[in-house]
């Protein structure tokens, strides 16, 4: 560190030593502002044990080994002497690889490299807290931090982006403050035995998360610096909930014509008052400005008693964070990532106060400016050396700016120069299985609560109902008066995705995924409504493309029914019904009227096509009307007064003073008494079949609720069919089949198939021993056991070569046949040749192939099954003598 560097910066620690008793944290209902509650107590009490090194020490205290130690603590001392470790321990852990209790010798060179450059950096910075440049792992054996990253790449879908793996960290990891927050870390161990823990300190997780991040692409440090009491001791809150759904309409406007158009209204001409106008307008700015002036101080007083209570070393925390360099994976600008939260924040946050130094596996950075005017007012470019100091001379290689060199030459002398770089990680591969990634919180269950709002997360298949987030938001900062509910499922039978309950209201929405038989999408209830009456206020919502009468929703109120089509043949959109009330006599609604539109069919006049179907069943009359004409204010109507059936023996007839009508034209002429007959004929049935319809749509709409009350009562969940963990069935038969296997592979191997047990059978029965035969027996035995398998050879040779010359035969007649009358041949039965053709073609060329195959091999298995039977242990007195005779 150069001399011309030396300008070093003035950090007041005039700080009190003792730490007082933190004032209580009160909060206040917007509701009543005047109202004052006790604030719950902070979250995560830990110790905190004030440092000795910013106190004044009494120089009368005899010098001992722990005060000693605790000054080098303080002080970041490295010390290089490494003590020999045998046998480590580390709560439930005990086996660990050699690398984690011995340091090889370029990291003992490291070290001593740090060492000496700690020394500088006191020495010019004497009032910089001191750097962290190494911290003892589990074992406790000192490790440089950069050497403490190991750069892993995740299998899963969603950690390929910074957001996937900074939830993971946040969601998989229990935070862990420092008990000495001023001071360095007294441990650090490593991300593996950290991931094993499932909990880390926030430098633990910082390195979790860079190793995960540089291993996805990324350009991550880990930043050691100060924050703010609410991060470094994870309390949330007084923190707005980041995951609370964002259900504000959004609003398409279409775009203002660019053209004007060609013929325009003359606008009428204005006879307010302007003067009225603008007093009204005065008025109206006066009032407004009072109200925000009131909101203004209502939101300035909950705002400062929803202020942390005074910290005594604000400013003075030391944290860990992550920071996120722009030039890879699409990254434009540095941002900050909060391992403990998962959430990214821009540099300028003002949570984070102070930042001395940055590192990860390639290098060590201490920061020279001062962070006076907050962490966004630095320069975060790395090579800038006035604001950045580098532990490590060799710059990776991606970083190097060496103007007119080719790339490859800059390549080869990076591999070949000898600057001292770091060594390669000492930690494991931080992996985690499938089944850890699923689980993903500790315990299979989180809980974060944030200001006002209480949130849960679940493991998938660790809640009965497949529940895996819940969101409560309350009206109070105790959080016990709710006011919405969200919670999310997956893998549900029911295909139920999420629920929104809003206890204001007293209302319950319920979406659903695509897949259920009734194809219902959405489901809004009223919780005071009956559990399986269609009396009750709810709207269903359908998936109506694919339900054949193409029904899009429902709503249900006490008297009325409502039905929605889309796209319908019969172009019916909506059937409104409503009920008349019960009284005691007949408590069961009846249907009073009975509403049905239809679209506009453009191939027949509009004169004649329907709009409105009203059947008023009260009163016994059916009312028509039909659709606009171009140009016409009015439209056609009909009036019907059904004839008594019971008076005509059910008979339709016709009373031509019991029908009025309107005719829009009257141009036009008026219709005939039997189109009129025949238009009150088609109505009646038409009100026959929709009284039916809503008679059979209340029973499908109550088995439906019914279905409902059981599948929320008992859930049942979805169990994929390659998940062998969980899906009993498939398991079971996947280790039936393992077994099987498994026995016949032993069978196999037990018995093993003897070409001449036949043979022996058949001259000797089942009582022919072990012992070896005869010569002129094993002659005998030997002969027809070879003569059999040529015979076999031989036939199986002539049995292929007969299909063969049938088929390539049949082949050549239909290609003559072809041939001969392709010209005469209709389409149908020429591409019927075709086919047949390529049929025999094949066949033909098969067992052409098989042919070939079998006269290769035939001779590599006679040889085969002569050296079998010459290393037979039956026929040993015969290969002896034989082999005499062929030596002499």
């Amino acid at each position: 560190m150069s001399a011309a560097k030396v300008v070093s910066e003035n950090y007041s620690i005039d700080k009190k030593i003792e730490l007082d008793q933190l004032d209580p944290l009160f909060e206040v209902n917007e509701n009543v502002t005047s109202e004052i509650f006790d604030r719950p107590n902070e979250e995560l009490q830990f110790e905190e044990i004030s440092p000795k090194i910013f106190g004044l020490k009494d120089v009368s205290e005899p010098l001992t080994i722990e005060s000693l130690n605790n000054a080098i603590y303080e002080l970041g001392v490295i010390n290089l002497c490494w003590p020999e470790i045998n046998e480590p321990v580390f709560e439930t852990r005990t086996c660990f690889p050699k690398s984690y209790f011995i340091n090889t010798n370029k990291e003992r060179l490291l070290l001593a490299y740090a060492e000496n450059f700690r020394r500088q950096f006191q020495f010019h910075y004497r009032s910089r807290r001191p750097l962290i440049l190494q911290a003892p792992n589990e074992c406790g054996l000192q490790k440089m931090v950069c050497t403490s990253i190991r750069p892993t790449k995740l299998c899963y879908s969603d950690t390929t982006s910074w957001q996937g793996l900074s939830s993971l960290v946040s969601d998989y990891f229990d935070y862990e403050p420092l008990r000495k927050p001023m001071l360095l870390p007294e441990r650090i161990i490593s991300a593996y035995t950290a991931i094993v823990r499932r909990s880390g300190n926030p430098f633990e997780l910082a390195h979790v998360l860079v190793s995960w991040l540089i291993g996805a692409g990324y350009d991550a440090y880990v930043v050691v610096g100060c924050a703010k009491r609410d991060v470094c001791m994870a309390i949330r809150y007084r923190t707005v909930c980041p995951e609370i759904p964002d259900e504000s309409a959004v609003i398409d406007t279409p775009p203002p014509s660019e053209e004007e158009p060609r013929y325009r209204l003359v606008p009428l001409p204005d006879l307010t008052s302007k003067y009225c106008k603008d007093m009204d307008q005065k008025e109206a700015e006066k009032q407004q400005a009072e109200l925000n002036k009131i909101e203004s101080e209502r939101l300035k007083k909950i705002a400062e008693l929803e202020k942390p209570p005074p910290d005594e070393i604000d400013g003075w925390r030391t944290h860990a964070w992550v920071l996120v360099l722009p030039g890879f994976k699409g990254v434009e600008e540095p941002f900050f990532i909060e391992p403990s939260e998962g959430n990214g924040y821009p540099i300028s946050a003002p949570q984070y106060q102070q930042l001395d130094s940055i590192y990860n596996n390639e290098n060590y950075y201490v920061n020279l400016k001062s962070c006076a005017e907050g962490l966004g007012s630095l320069n975060y470019d790395l090579n800038e050396l006035t604001c950045w100091e580098h532990l490590l001379a060799g710059e990776p290689f991606h970083r190097r700016q060496l103007v007119g060199i080719d790339c490859a030459d800059k390549k080869t002398a990076f591999d070949t120069e000898k600057h001292l770089d770091v060594p390669t990680s000492w930690i494991e591969k931080l992996d985690i299985t499938a089944d850890e990634y699923e689980q993903r919180y500790p315990g299979s269950h989180k809980v974060i609560r944030y200001k006002k709002v209480l949130s849960e997360k679940f493991s998938p298949y660790s809640e009965r109902d497949g529940v895996i987030k819940r969101i409560i938001i309350y009206e109070d900062y105790a959080l016990s008066i709710p006011l919405l509910t969200y919670e999310w499922y997956k893998n549900r039978v029911d295909k139920m995705l999420t629920v929104k309950i809003d206890h204001l209201k007293r209302e319950v929405r319920e979406t659903f995924g695509i897949g259920r038989k009734d194809h219902l999408l959405k489901h809004i209830y009223s919780m005071d409504a009956p559990t399986t009456s269609v009396e009750g206020e709810r709207t269903l919502e359908f998936n109506y493309y694919a339900r054949l009468d193409h029904l899009t929703k429902l709503v249900c109120t006490g008297l009325t029914f409502d039905e929605y089509y889309t796209d319908r043949e019969d172009r019916l959109e909506t059937r409104f019904i409503t009920y008349t009330e019960g009284n005691k006599f007949d408590p069961k609604r009846q249907v009073k009227d009975i509403i049905e539109t239809y679209n506009r069919n453009p191939d027949i006049p509009s004169k004649d096509d329907i709009w409105k179907k009203i059947f008023h069943t009260q009163e016994n009359t059916i009312e028509i009307l039909y659709h606009y004409d171009y140009n016409f204010v009015t439209n056609n109507t009909r009036f019907f007064i059904k004839p008594n059936l019971a008076e005509t023996g059910g008979k339709i007839l016709f009373y031509p003073d019991k029908t009025t009508g309107y005719i829009a034209d009257p141009c036009t002429k008026p219709p005939r008494p039997l189109d009129v007959y025949y238009a009150l004929c088609d109505n009646m049935e038409s009100e026959h079949h929709s009284r039916k319809h809503i008679r059979d749509r209340e029973s499908d709409i109550t088995g439906y609720l019914k279905q409902r009350e059981c599948e929320l009562n008992e859930p049942i969940l979805f169990v994929g069919l390659f998940d062998t963990e969980r899906n009993d069935a498939a398991k079971k038969g996947w280790q039936e089949q393992e077994t099987q296997k498994a026995e016949v592979t032993e069978r196999e191997k037990d018995a093993e198939i003897d070409p001449l047990a036949p043979y022996l059978a058949r001259m000797f029965g089942s009582g022919h021993g072990a012992g070896a035969l005869t010569v002129k027996e094993a002659t005998l035995v030997r002969e027809q056991c070879l003569n059999d398998f040529r015979a076999k050879q031989l036939a199986r040779q002539n049995l292929v070569q007969e299909r063969f010359d049938k088929l390539n035969a049949e082949y050549k007649n239909k290609r003559l046949w072809y041939l001969a009358n392709q010209f005469i041949l209709t389409p149908e039965k020429e591409s019927a040749y075709f086919a047949l053709s390529a049929e025999l073609a094949f066949q033909v060329h098969t067992l052409e192939v098989r042919l070939t195959r079998h006269r290769d091999l035939s001779s590599p298995r006679f040889k085969a099954l002569e050296d079998y039977l010459d290393k037979h242990p039956l026929l040993k007195e015969f290969n002896r003598l034989r082999h005499y005779y062929r030596m002499k």
